[in-house]
């Protein structure tokens, strides 16, 4: 599959990638959520135009995982939901 996205220059220092302009038309032009493709065609991630979500969201979900917890690991998340399944 070929991938619009292919030739997205990065810059791991700043962690992010830079758009070309066709790229960023193309993303502008399509409004909603958009699927980027590594070169061999799997999946990577989407963008979202716009954002999926609000200032206020991203605000309340940073504050959140500033706080004591309590954290559980995502082995720990799925023991637990298994759990109903053999209840």
């Amino acid at each position: 599959m070929q991938s619009n996205f292919a030739s997205m220059s990065v810059n791991p220092s700043h962690e992010r990638l830079v758009l070309t302009p066709e790229q960023a038309s193309l993303l502008s032009q399509n409004p909603g959520k958009m699927l980027i493709y590594l070169p061999d065609g799997t999946i990577a991630g989407y963008l979202s135009d716009p954002p999926v979500f609000t200032p206020e969201e991203v605000a309340a979900a940073q504050k959140a995982a500033e706080s004591a917890g309590p954290w559980y690991s995502t082995q720990q998340v799925l023991d637990h939901l298994r759990s109903y399944d053999n209840a």
